[in-house]
């Protein structure tokens, strides 16, 4: 019989990669997400998943866990979904890994996705309780409201600005920063909720504050669309009221719009399968959602904080490129394919995915630095600082245990924590010319120059 696993290894496992995640090879996996119909009570032999047949060989050592702990290694249901990787040999799927979901199809929610089909006609699709919904819409003109079938995200405003937004906001006095949410769209409402961010109705209620959203609000989660909507809402009410939302983009965002998709949460390959189109075109040129998320930036300014996704390394300052040339550089490269080796090779064209650029780069972190550079000076550090005009650069990327100083400088800040619960979720603020440490509950905790790092190490 397989070996089975309890669930925390598996994750523990899929999980890990994200530490060091900057691929030297190409990835290539066969995977399918689908209902299992039939199994043989000993677990070897074939499994019947959405009409097609994978065999489990004798021996074979299979993790056979769920989403999150404690199911463990209870046993497969059929009606449920399940997530297998396999290899093809002589026309034959044989198991790799089997991932048990836990959940029906009905349970499956994802939507609305709206793809272009010409300048005011659009397909939107949305799945609801398993089910693909389609409807379509033609005369769309910008600022249009178009109502959907999710319950999550009734309504959507039709438009997005065909250009960068500004990258400089030196003037700004009251900032929130928040990183790496990953999907959590619930934890995140109500960390805006418990810091007076937005009003019980999920409403801008922060006047003129700026909100930065610092990288990787896509993948592993699995209300990525549903966040991506409510992101994109927040940043129209918040424009209307005086203040700003800044979406930074990172490598997760990145990988995603060039069909990188390793880290997606399991539920997506089962909507795209049924859906007929795949994740990355649901967040390509010709949909909505994909449209809005190229004009957004890698690096900005907002008062004294340079904000990054991963890091601003010292090779890339030695570039001397100013903010909006970076940010252009990046956008114009966009989308598939991922990995291309020129732009490994070169930083200057290939600050995507160059291992020095701002979506990928670690050298802050002691315990990264050597395989990313070395540790940068305090000269290095602070030509970055004077080259801006900052105090301070903040990153998410790398995962802290509490918002604060890397290694021991005050002039790096990592804001990376777990968003599962709210009672991880944390982010950094800036009001009164004072920062602070503040959880979903909206206490504050002053960041002291004085105190030893609490993360990165």
């Amino acid at each position: 019989m397989p070996r089975l696993v309890s669930s925390f290894l598996l994750f523990a496992s899929m999980m890990a990669m994200s530490v060091g995640a900057w691929p030297a090879s190409v990835f290539a996996v066969d995977e399918a997400v689908g209902v299992l119909e039939s199994f043989d009570a000993n677990y070897i032999g074939e499994w019947r998943i959405d009409g097609r047949t994978f065999v489990v060989e004798e021996g074979a050592d299979i993790p056979v866990a769920g989403p999150s702990p404690p199911l463990g290694a209870d046993p497969p249901v059929t009606g449920q979904l399940v997530r297998v990787k396999y290899d093809v040999r002589e026309g034959i799927r044989y198991v790799t890994q089997i991932q048990l979901l836990g959940i029906g199809p009905e349970s499956v929610q994802d939507g609305p996705h709206l793809i272009w089909r010409d300048a005011d006609t659009a397909t939107m699709i949305t799945m609801v309780n398993g089910e693909v919904v389609r409807t379509e819409h033609d005369g769309i003109a910008d600022g249009d409201e178009l109502a959907t079938p999710s319950r999550a995200v009734p309504v959507v405003t039709v438009g997005s600005s065909s250009a960068l937004p500004a990258a400089s906001w030196p003037d700004a006095a009251k900032i929130l920063a928040v990183s790496d949410l990953e999907g959590n769209r619930e934890t995140f409402l109500e960390f805006l909720k418990g810091n007076g961010v937005v009003d019980d109705a999920g409403q801008w209620s922060w006047g003129d504050g700026h909100l930065v959203l610092n990288g990787d609000i896509v993948d592993r989660g699995d209300q990525v669309t549903e966040l991506l909507w409510l992101i994109r809402r927040l940043e129209r009410e918040a424009r209307d009221a005086g203040g700003r939302v800044h979406y930074v983009l990172g490598n997760h965002e990145s990988m995603v719009m060039a069909g990188d998709l390793r880290y997606i949460h399991p539920k997506y390959r089962f909507s795209t399968d049924r859906i007929g189109t795949a994740y990355e075109d649901l967040h390509g040129p010709e949909s909505e959602l994909g449209r809005w998320l190229r004009n957004h930036n890698s690096v900005i300014r907002v008062g004294p904080f340079l904000f990054v996704h991963a890091g601003y390394s010292p090779e890339l300052d030695r570039l001397g490129l100013e903010l909006d040339e970076i940010n252009r550089t990046i956008n114009v490269g966009l989308g598939p394919p991922a990995w291309p080796a020129a732009a490994k090779a070169d930083l200057r064209t290939g600050l995507i995915w160059h291992q020095q650029g701002p979506h990928w780069y670690r050298g802050y972190f002691p315990r990264h630095a050597e395989g990313w550079g070395g540790r940068p000076t305090d000269e290095e550090i602070g030509s970055i600082l004077n080259r801006h005009g900052v105090k301070h650069i903040v990153v998410g990327h790398t995962v802290v245990d509490d918002v604060g100083w890397i290694d021991g400088r005050p002039e790096l800040i990592g804001i990376d924590v777990a968003w599962r619960d709210p009672s991880e979720a944390a982010g950094l603020l800036h009001q009164d010319g004072r920062l602070y440490r503040v959880d979903a509950t909206g206490r504050r905790t002053p960041l002291d120059p004085g105190r030893p790092t609490p993360s990165g190490e």
